[in-house]
């Protein structure tokens, strides 16, 4: 078999510094790809950026060498509970009028510089940023959680809305997973990509985020829900203390419970594309981000030599 290559990739923010400062780093850790959603403190919000000064932003990040491989303005979708959409109404609720525009234009500026997808989330859980997860009992122990009818038909007009834009501007549209999120699991993101049936769709598959969810079967039969829509992987690992009690702590990778090599022998076993975005959320015992980034590509770097 001969070797394939992967496409390694960091998520930017991760580095907590100014924009050209995590380019710089991005490259001199091993990234040939990058990810963000705003451009640091030092910069103007990305929303706020008109064509010329996008072009800039995408000379920049050539300028390092390096190439963008997913953008989005802000996180869209990710913050706002669905309950607190109505399915006739929902295009009028300020938060989701304000987080669309912020995905239509995160759309005009990948087909502008010719970046293949933009990223979104799936909102929010009930009560996951007011009163603690009432629901993550449940969700625990149905790997993922039950949704609703009701809510199934939801996700299905916001997304169904995003796409048709996804459409018109020749983008795919790159769904996100977080626990806290409906598609936090591979089976919850297969039942909603079913169901839209686009094209576009695409994930941003989260393994970890899918264990700490309750799918203990996340590198064999979550890899196989995944990876007809697979776009890219958000890389980070974790070990679940207590799942019920949604107790875990992050690691670094390689080190906790995500069974990483054999996902990256199912990704080179179908010579997937898919780009590997490396994210930390660990800090080492300097407190440094930068180190903890340099951690996970190393490591990242030795499973990958290791199959």
């Amino acid at each position: 078999m001969t070797d394939h290559r992967f496409k390694l990739g960091m998520y930017l923010p991760e580095l907590g510094l100014p924009f050209d400062e995590s380019l710089a780093k991005a490259k001199e850790i091993g990234a040939d790809y990058v990810w963000f959603n705003s451009l640091g403190a030092d910069d103007p919000p990305m929303r706020a950026l008109d064509d010329t000064e996008v072009d800039r932003m995408a000379e920049r990040v050539a300028g390092h060498g390096l190439e963008i491989f997913l953008i989005n303005i802000g996180n869209p979708f990710k913050q706002i509970h669905l309950t607190d959409l109505e399915l006739d109404t929902m295009e009028e609720h300020p938060a989701f009028r304000q987080d669309m525009a912020d995905l239509i234009r995160s759309m005009q500026i990948a087909a502008r510089l010719g970046i293949g997808a933009v990223g979104a989330f799936s909102f929010a859980w009930p009560g996951e940023y007011t009163a603690g997860k009432p629901t993550w009992p449940m969700r625990w122990l149905t790997r993922g959680g039950y949704i609703a009818d009701g809510e199934m038909e939801k996700l299905i007009k916001a997304f169904s809305l995003a796409l048709e834009q996804a459409e018109q501007y020749d983008v795919d549209l790159a769904l996100s997973m977080m626990p806290w999120n409906y598609t936090n699991t591979s089976g919850n993101f297969r039942r909603l990509a079913e169901a839209l049936n686009s094209r576009r769709l695409k994930v941003m598959w989260g393994p970890s985020d899918n264990l700490n969810c309750g799918e203990g079967d996340v590198a064999t039969a979550g890899f196989l829900n995944i990876q007809p829509y697979l776009y890219g992987l958000h890389l980070k690992d974790l070990t679940v203390k207590n799942g019920i009690q949604c107790d875990f702590a992050y690691r670094p990778l390689g080190d906790g419970d995500v069974d990483y090599p054999t996902i990256l022998r199912s990704l080179r076993d179908r010579r997937s594309d898919a780009f590997l975005s490396v994210a930390t959320h660990f800090l080492p015992p300097s407190g440094s981000r930068e180190e903890a980034m340099r951690i996970n590509y190393t490591n990242l770097k030795q499973m990958i030599g290791s199959i």
